[in-house]
């Protein structure tokens, strides 16, 4: 059962409609996309659900995209450079991003635990936005998801590339921004190697203080250190702020 829309509920899907570029035939699935779990325990209204199936959809038709876009961009690069783009592209400060130029911050329903604050929380905001990506692919099909998406990624890919062609040692700048910042030296720790020993596969793990940070593959424990600092770097939205080395 769906919940009956207000006034309010039409005024804002159809400005958040405008900004997406399409017109949703099954409009529930944009409104049940703003819907925060916290909501639900507070709404008396029938039919309400909350935006995680959505979220997980979403999440899983971001990364495809972005994925495919670098798969064609870049036909020469290695497995692991591939895929430290593409968390940057997809990590929760990006999406967040994202997030803010479709305004849901200020489209959300929240429940008053989450009031305080919680429409500028990253992971709620980057959450958010796979929602609204998985209702746009229920809706409108991958045709649909990717006319939207593509865009955003290939202006955020060209401002990572711009990133990485100025930074170029992730791990001493995350050194140096965990010391400035939490006071703490990263560690890296192996988590796992596997293969044979021409061909092995490493994942490290970056610790932060007590706490795990993300972890990192390579087929070198050089590499892998590399690819958790990015991960760390990109997921705390540290990248945000770096300035321009000198060349």
């Amino acid at each position: 059962m769906k919940h009956r829309e207000t006034t309010d509920d039409t005024t804002l899907l159809g400005a958040l409609e405008t900004t997406l570029g399409h017109t949703f035939a099954e409009r529930h699935l944009l409104s049940d996309a703003l819907n925060h779990r916290s909501y639900l325990n507070e709404c008396a209204l029938p039919g309400i659900i909350s935006n995680e199936r959505l979220e997980f959809l979403g999440d899983a038709v971001v990364g495809m995209v972005s994925a495919d876009l670098l798969y064609h961009q870049y036909p020469t690069a290695s497995e692991g450079d591939l895929t430290q783009l593409r968390a940057a592209l997809v990590c929760a400060a990006t999406l967040a991003r994202f997030a803010r130029g479709l305004q849901l911050g200020d489209a959300l329903r929240l429940g008053r635990s989450e009031e305080a604050g919680g429409r500028e929380r990253v992971p709620l905001l980057a959450s958010a936005f796979e929602a609204v990506v998985g209702a746009l692919y229920l809706d409108g099909g991958l045709p649909d998801a990717v006319r939207f998406l593509e865009p955003l990624l290939r202006a955020e890919l060209e401002r990572v590339v711009a990133q990485r062609q100025r930074i170029k040692d992730d791990k001493s700048l995350l050194q140096e921004l965990a010391q400035a910042r939490l006071g703490v030296t990263p560690r890296y720790r192996v988590v796992s190697q596997t293969g044979p020993a021409h061909a092995r596969t490493f994942v490290i793990e970056v610790l932060l203080g007590d706490f795990a940070a993300a972890e990192g593959t390579g087929h070198s424990k050089r590499e892998a250190e590399q690819a958790a600092a990015h991960y760390t770097l990109a997921e705390r939205g540290w990248l945000e702020d770096v300035e321009p080395r000198d060349a």
